[in-house]
């Protein structure tokens, strides 16, 4: 077993063209040796190669250049005035904002369930969400108060389904509850029936919608109303990707689909509201399959890179400067002085908990699982512990 795990890893990091062929065998070997129960070594191999993989592959920057535009309208739509105001633009910025960011979430968080173990893929969930969340609501209770009912919903992440209990610095926290009943539904169906059952993401999806068709439910905030938003993007992970080879060609299936989630944004859409989710996971797969080009370059610029770093932090942070005093006096003194001022404390407060409060969370996790993973190798090696069984 050694002899083979030392081949896997050295051909793991072959470059280039050969890098997919490595890519294939390694992929065909976690499945062999899964079958005997021997998961373990080969999941720990495949992750170590589908990382290498992820920074070999030019689409996966893009990605994070998508998120910084989806956070970039969020943030616009909630800090500033856009106009003119006859277009709507404030209440198009919000959808097509967090459209996007819904439908990256499923993509990347079925794409990783596809490829973890279950404990792996909670811990690390837990680890990402929790620590900033519940630092900030105890930051709102000490600044601004909340009810024993209302810190109950605001901790079990139910706040979307009680909008009495919310106040403006919390109103946000909405698309953090969806997010966790995504997560907490995607990890039992996977549990229960592992990567085969994610398939199921496709007739929930569109289950969904047809909930809001019938319901006339445009937007809300509601998860039973909203969540397709997160579907759509897990039905694009269970996809095979093929990429364009003509650069006109996908840049101009891009611009298309870039239109079309706009136009489904727009508060006078209509009944084109309803496939918001779709037309955001076309752009999701426009980009997926575009080949090196500007496009891609640019999505995947360092700036980018680094707002979807932060990019969490800036959603959960930003609502602080934009009630209260930062939101009183004159047009000229809120937008010329004290948004640029907010601006740069929530970047400030972002960065420091991205790169220190929550890199110890998420540090600590992954150090917790390797010792966990050294400690008990065979339970780890479970066929039952791996989504992929």
């Amino acid at each position: 077993m050694e002899r083979q795990e030392h081949y896997l890893r050295r051909h793991a990091k072959v470059p280039g063209w050969l890098g997919s062929y490595a890519a294939r065998f390694i992929a065909e070997f976690r499945r062999i040796w899964a079958i005997n129960g021997l998961k373990g070594v080969a999941g720990e191999i495949g992750v170590h190669r589908s990382r290498h993989s992820e920074q070999e592959d030019h689409t996966v920057p893009a990605l994070d250049g998508l998120r910084a535009i989806s956070i970039i309208l969020v943030l616009a739509c909630h800090l500033l005035p856009l106009g003119p105001k006859a277009l709507q633009l404030n209440l198009t910025a919000g959808p097509m904002g967090m459209s996007l960011f819904f439908t990256l979430s499923g993509y990347l968080i079925v794409s990783t369930l596809r490829s973890v173990s279950i404990l792996e893929f909670i811990v690390k969930r837990v680890t990402r969400i929790l620590p900033l969340a519940y630092l900030y609501i105890l930051l709102v209770l000490i600044v601004y108060g909340l009810s024993k009912q209302a810190q109950l919903f605001h901790l079990s992440f139910i706040l979307n389904y009680r909008l009495d209990q919310m106040i403006p610095v919390t109103e946000h926290l909405w698309s953090l509850c969806v997010e966790v009943h995504f997560y907490v539904f995607v990890t039992i169906i996977a549990a229960l029936g592992g990567a085969r059952a994610l398939m199921l993401v496709w007739p929930c999806c569109l289950a969904i919608t047809m909930m809001r068709v019938a319901e006339g439910a445009h937007i809300q905030v509601a998860t039973h109303l909203r969540i397709d938003e997160i579907l759509a993007g897990a039905c694009i992970a269970t996809l095979p990707i093929y990429r364009f080879r003509s650069s006109a060609t996908s840049l101009v299936a891009w611009g298309l689909a870039a239109g079309a989630w706009a136009a489904t944004s727009h508060p006078d859409g209509g009944w084109l509201q309803y496939l918001r989710p779709y037309a955001a996971a076309l752009l999701l797969l426009a980009t997926l399959t575009q080949p090196s080009n500007r496009l891609i370059g640019v999505l995947g610029s360092r700036i980018l890179r680094y707002i979807a770093a932060i990019s969490y932090a800036l959603y959960v942070i930003h609502p602080l400067t934009a009630h209260g005093w930062w939101n009183d006096g004159s047009v000229w003194q809120r937008y010329l002085i004290k948004r640029p001022l907010g601006l740069a404390f929530t970047l400030i407060a972002a960065h420091s908990s991205t790169f220190y409060w929550e890199r110890f969370w998420i540090e600590a996790a992954r150090r917790w699982l390797r010792s966990r993973r050294a400690k008990t190798p065979h339970s780890l090696a479970r066929p039952q512990n791996v989504v992929g069984g």
